[in-house]
């Protein structure tokens, strides 16, 4: 059959609308099914299983046609089809049928031929095994290699698999069984051997003998045997295209050590192993790291795996740019961490060094050291900016810049700033020859940035794939009952749960008379239906208002009456958010009540030193439910099966397309759920059917993704605001030119204080750009420069205003600057590493002479903490009323006694009850204060105060974190992160300040943990084994075998396996065609036996059988 052929039949079915319908209504019914659904609620079906079954088989038969002749893509969606058609049918545990676990097998098999490893794992978990084919199969698909590898052991010591046996019982029945069974097991075990070690004779041999298997099922005539081998022959093929060694070998040099090492890293993990890569991630790679372009926008949704995307191009430009380094902008704190975390344990093992800046906009001394120690810096875009241009030798080194979530562009203040930044970025990669490697989930227009910051629209990858479906609907309320309507693709027959929730009449307590019902209210409703869904996995709920979070958690609660306690499998996670939170909010505090019984809550007020551990629970824990504002949105990775919008407003405003999408997102775990439940609420309790159809449409446009909004350049929205504000006030753009360039702004606007701070946002960012471009008093790099800048780009499709207007108002904002701050140079230097926004700045400027009489006072006393505190009051009377801490500062009668508690590292639960404190802490000392301490302490360096400026950047990093000394800091950046914990630790240790690194104290700790944890309080003690529960790198330590000699066996095989099977000590080939018993051998295997990764290798130079490790989680005692 010709591939036109193939394609004509595909069609023929594809527009058959009878067909389809019943596609439709499996799908539909297959929604109900796994929602546990009454059968009495099902719509009337015309379904009919058998036509289904066949239709399932004629869409695989065209899938397989299409790939046996080598075209791959087409064959993919009749494949994928025909799986789903079976799943629908058979693959719910309610339903049994006389066929049904070898349909769902054949389906689990299809959906891994189209690279759905997620879709296959998932539904071959619901699948019983009653024969040894099934059960082997199931094994390698569900990814239980070990299980299977003994299982394979067993069978090839057993007498009824061997050549002899097999060939002196050719005519019984049993005989072909057999040869089924162990032609299968060999080939499976081929394709594990191949994910270990890359040798591709193990491929080609497995496929040579499913190939002879698939011949002799075909002349037996047993198509049960012939569907699993010619599916298996595919997956051979497949694992040849998407394996982790074919996947990098067409990009780097497989033999490389560096990169070795890092495909074993990913294939010896002991949890969560990968072998191949999604389809997203190959179709990626030749944009990502392609040596002809500068850089790539990839825009794939959430859990499509952007972090495997950047960790190939850091391994890419590290291995390619030896002593170089990579920066990886994290937009949040929080998401710094687990990007971290994530990178660390897979690079830690093949010796690149990863360290994510702490702290917020400020840069010293302990950066530098994390800095020198390292490869991959991960910051956020505020840390990355005051290292920048705090150290230009870094800045030098720099030749990959990651941004994450990088769509978040737009017109607020911090939004605006990191444009500016990433502007400036752009000089220096490219300087370095560099490249940028944008990600993001909701980027429509991912043209544009590519054309910003890699030169070129066209270098972009995007996809819609994702490992799990997507389901979406809406939570219906009508004050009686919740009804769940399901989008589906039958138009005729849509899929719902009626009555998914019933009010119900509630017991009578103590002196109640009135009679109550559950649910009576939206927010019951809602938390009800979760309640209900949790049995499909943790439940996400997203909430519009701060308060709202514990709103729905004391509605949640009701739902627990008959719940046994909530544990969590991690206790050392747990235990990590349980301290923190205990010392940031003491023990009546909510947030500690709802997470006891698995109910997370997250907003904008949580501390980050709770941040941290809760999000880490909520990442790799399965709680009840977890409710939420859009705060826990941008980048955390949730494992949430389902996530209910309980509105479609933050803060009174609709949110987003684009915030919508990037919370909906988080539905569907890979490898958890086939598909991610997303529902919207809708309350129709006193409203008319014309409202409740105008909501109802609101929630079917989030629906559509094509409507997620565009990425914007923050400047050029503030160009076009401020052209607009001149306009009204009849001042042409030519006239604005002039005055931004002679810095006239009261002519602007008659609140000419606006309009200064508005351009704040971006002056220092122009100054620093124009140091670097300019030669004595040229503005015309501004032209060529900003040609190329997001802002000027967008312009040109604007309809307010064009590109060369934006490259105008650049040039004169930046004459303008020159003008306010003068020519000189040195003061420009001062002002850029400062960090501050230039109207501040300048004020500190104002002020400087005043701030180094006040720090030489200090200098003349005794170091202590009470005079640090005393230092701390006099800077900040000095200069509290400049521009960036009057819009921070927070008055409270309590001023002094906050201060004082803060620094002295008090439990901020004990400093809260004080007036208006954890305002105070949290917006003020923690942010503001200590970014302006440091840029004081810059200028002063400047000036070549180096003592003056020691102390300011001390106290800088003590403000920032509530801590008394640098001992204490560095403790709690090494992982105590507990302020009063820290801080009694550091009183094991002399003082000093900048000599030793974070990571000799977090080295020191956990080396000598079982000396210290005796001498701290039960508190510090707890942090200090936790600090080395979570610091344990999960490394095997195992006993060496000597070399050792085994004549002649080398001639049959070079490489060899020791494996213990049913008590009986062999040596094995990977291929399993030299198999010896050698139980009577001198040498002791034990250590080694069936341990993935190790192996004997024949040396010719010395006749020697020698060991080899390729696990880099093991090592061998000296």
């Amino acid at each position: 059959m010709t591939i036109d052929q193939i394609q004509e039949k595909l069609d023929r079915i594809e527009k058959d609308s009878t067909l389809q319908n019943l596609i439709a209504q499996a799908n539909a019914r297959y929604i109900l099914y796994n929602t546990a659904e009454s059968v009495d609620n099902y719509p009337k079906y015309t379904i009919k299983d058998d036509k289904l079954n066949l239709l399932a088989f004629h869409y695989l038969n065209l899938g397989c046609r299409f790939i046996e002749n080598e075209h791959l893509k087409n064959g993919i969606f009749p494949l994928e089809k025909g799986a789903s058609i079976l799943e629908n049918i058979h693959g719910s545990p309610e339903v049994k049928t006389n066929l049904g676990n070898y349909y769902g097998l054949i389906s689990a098999l299809s959906y891994y031929v189209c690279f759905q490893y997620s879709k296959a794992f998932i539904l071959i978990k619901k699948i019983e095994n009653d024969t040894v084919i099934s059960k082997i199969v199931s094994l390698f698909i569900s990814r239980n290699y070990q299980e299977l590898q003994e299982i394979i052991n067993s069978m090839m010591v057993n007498k009824i698999y061997t050549d002899d046996y097999l060939s002196e019982n050719n005519e019984e029945i049993d005989s072909s069984k057999n040869i089924y069974e162990i032609t299968i097991a060999k080939s499976l075990n081929n394709f594990i051997k191949y994910f270990y070690t890359g040798d591709k004779y193990l491929l080609e041999l497995a496929k040579i003998n499913l190939k002879n298997l698939k011949i002799i099922a075909e002349i037996k005539n047993e198509p049960d045997v012939w569907w699993v081998v010619r599916l298996l022959i595919i997956i051979t093929d497949g694992i040849s295209e998407a394996s982790l060694w074919d996947s990098l070998e067409k990009y780097f040099d497989t033999s490389d050590e560096l990169v070795r090492n890092y495909i074993h890293a990913l294939t010896y993990k002991k949890y969560g192993r990968i072998y191949e890569l999604f389809i997203t991630q190959r179709n990626s790679l030749y944009k990502v790291i392609s040596e002809e372009n500068n850089g790539c926008v990839v825009s794939i949704p959430t859990s499509s795996g952007k972090t495997r995307i950047a960790e190939i191009a850091i391994l890419d430009s590290i291995s390619k740019n030896k002593g170089s380094k990579v920066l990886y902008i994290a937009p949040f704190k929080s998401l710094a961490y687990e990007i971290e975390n994530s990178l660390d344990e897979i690079f830690h093992s093949i010796g690149i060094s990863v360290s994510h800046l702490y702290g917020g906009s400020l840069f010293s001394k302990l950066d530098e050291k994390a800095i020198d120690e390292s490869d991959v810096i991960i910051a956020t875009p505020e840390k990355a900016k005051a290292m920048l241009r705090g150290n230009n030798e870094i800045l030098n080194q720099i030749k990959l810049v990651v941004i994450d979530e990088g769509h978040l562009l737009g017109a607020n203040k911090r939004l605006i700033v990191n444009e500016i930044f990433y502007e400036e970025l752009r000089y220096f990669i490219k300087q370095n020859t560099g490249r940028f490697l944008l990600l993001s989930a909701v980027l429509p227009n991912a043209e544009d940035l590519a054309e910003w910051l890699t030169d070129s629209s066209e270098n972009v990858f995007k996809a819609n794939w994702r490992p799990s479906d997507e389901r979406l609907g809406i939570l219906q309320w009508n004050g009686d009952s919740v009804d769940l309507n399901w989008r589906s693709t039958d138009t005729e027959r849509n899929s719902f749960n009626p009555k998914f929730i019933l009010s119900q009449e509630q017991p009578l307590i103590g002196r109640q008379t009135r009679i109550r019902y559950f649910p009576e209210t939206k927010n019951q409703a809602i938390a009800s239906t979760a309640y209900k869904l949790r049995t499909f996995g943790p439940v996400l709920i997203f909430v519009g208002l701060k308060g709202s979070v514990f709103t729905i958690a004391r509605e949640y609660d009701k739902c627990l009456t008959d719940e046994t306690p909530f544990v969590f499998k991690n206790q050392n996670d747990w235990n990590a958010f349980e301290l923190a939170c205990l010392e940031s909010y003491g023990e009546e505090s909510e947030w500690i009540y709802f997470a006891r019984k698995g109910i997370l809550c997250h907003n904008a007020d949580l501390l980050s030193d709770v941040r941290l551990p809760l999000e880490r629970l909520m990442n790799k824990e399965k709680p009840r439910v977890i409710i939420a504002t859009s705060t826990l949105g941008q980048g955390v990775n949730l494992g949430v099966s389902t996530v209910i919008f309980s509105t479609l407003y933050q803060a009174g405003n609709l949110i987003t397309s684009r915030d919508f999408w990037n919370i909906a997102g988080r539905a569907g775990r890979a490898f958890v759920d086939h598909e991610g439940k997303i529902l919207v609420a809708l309350d129709t309790v006193n409203k008319n059917s014309k409202k409740v159809n105008r909501e109802r449409n609101q929630i079917f446009n989030y629906f559509d993704k094509s409507k997620i909004d565009n990425a914007q350049s923050g400047c050029l929205e503030l160009i076009k605001y401020l052209k607009r504000e001149a306009e009204s006030n009849d001042i042409s753009f030519v006239k604005l030119i002039e005055l931004l360039a002679d810095n006239n702004i009261s002519e602007i606007k008659s609140d000419s204080e606006e309009t200064n701070n508005l351009l704040d946002w971006i002056d220092d960012g122009l100054l620093s750009l124009h140091d670097i471009n300019s030669i004595d008093k040229n503005y015309e790099w501004t032209d060529d420069y900003f040609r190329n800048s997001l802002a000027y780009i967008q312009a040109e499709h604007s309809e307010d205003i064009t590109g060369d207007q934006v490259i105008q108002f650049l040039k004169a904002r930046t004459k303008g600057i020159v003008a306010k701050v003068g020519e000189d140079r040195n003061k420009w230097k001062s002002i850029i590493k400062s960090g501050i926004p230039l109207n501040s700045d300048l004020q500190i400027e104002d002020k400087l002479e005043s701030l180094i009489s006040i720090i030489q006072e200090y200098l003349s006393n005794e170091n202590n903490i009470d005079n640090k505190i005393e230092l701390l009051k006099n800077i900040e009377n000095e200069i509290n009323d400049i521009n960036v801490l009057s819009e921070e500062f927070i008055e409270s009668v309590n001023q002094d006694e906050i201060r004082e508690k803060w620094l002295k590292a008090i439990p901020l639960s004990e400093i809260a009850t004080l007036e208006k404190a954890t305002s105070i802490v949290t917006k003020y000392y923690s942010y503001s204060l200590p970014w302006v301490l440091n840029g004081v302490s810059k200028k002063l360096k400047s000036k070549e105060l180096n003592v003056e400026s020691e102390t300011i950047e001390e106290l800088s990093i003590l403000v920032e974190l509530g801590l008394p000394n640098l001992v204490s800091v560095k403790i709690y950046q090494s992982g105590i992160r507990s302020r009063s914990s820290a801080n009694e630790i550091s009183e094991l240790y002399d003082y000093e300040l900048w000599d030793k690194s974070i990571k000799f104290y977090k080295n020191d700790l956990i080396e000598n943990i079982e000396i210290y944890k005796d001498l701290v309080s039960d508190g510090a003690s707890k942090w200090l084994v936790l600090l080395s529960k979570f610091s344990k790198r999960e490394i095997s330590v195992l006993q060496p075998i000597p070399d050792f000699t085994f004549p002649n066996r080398h001639k049959k095989t070079t490489r060899l396996l020791a494996e213990k099977i049913n008590g009986v000590q062999y040596l094995t080939s990977p291929d399993y065609k030299f198999i010896e018993d050698i139980s009577t051998s001198e040498i002791d295997f034990s250590s080694v036996n069936n341990i993935n990764g190790v192996f004997f290798d024949y040396d010719e130079s010395d006749g020697l059988w020698k060991m080899n490790n390729l696990n880099p989680y093991l090592k061998f005692e000296e």
